[in-house]
């Protein structure tokens, strides 16, 4: 079948996609990497809500608890200052 871009003198013919051809394997594999990237996302959105809950417990840990850990008040104020972003 020729394509409608043959009266401008493109030699190509265009195909529709059938099963198994490069271009549904080209969406196929777009869409398996957009999926990663939006689940990668999503689990780092995740973890970054983890250490935020995470920092804000340990901000009322009183110093017997702190004892129990083996932190100071200073490690304390050192992680809880720290931004959620940051390990």
């Amino acid at each position: 079948m020729k394509s409608f871009h043959a009266a401008a003198g493109y030699s190509h013919s265009w195909v529709p996609a059938q099963r198994g051809s490069t271009f549904r394997s080209a969406i196929a594999h777009g869409a398996n990497a957009i999926a990663a990237h939006v689940t990668a996302a999503i689990l780092l959105a995740r973890l970054w809500r983890q250490r935020a809950r995470d920092r804000a417990l340990l901000a009322r840990f009183d110093g017997r608890m702190l004892r129990d850990i083996g932190l100071t008040p200073a490690d304390v104020m050192r992680e809880i200052n720290r931004p959620f972003w940051r390990e």
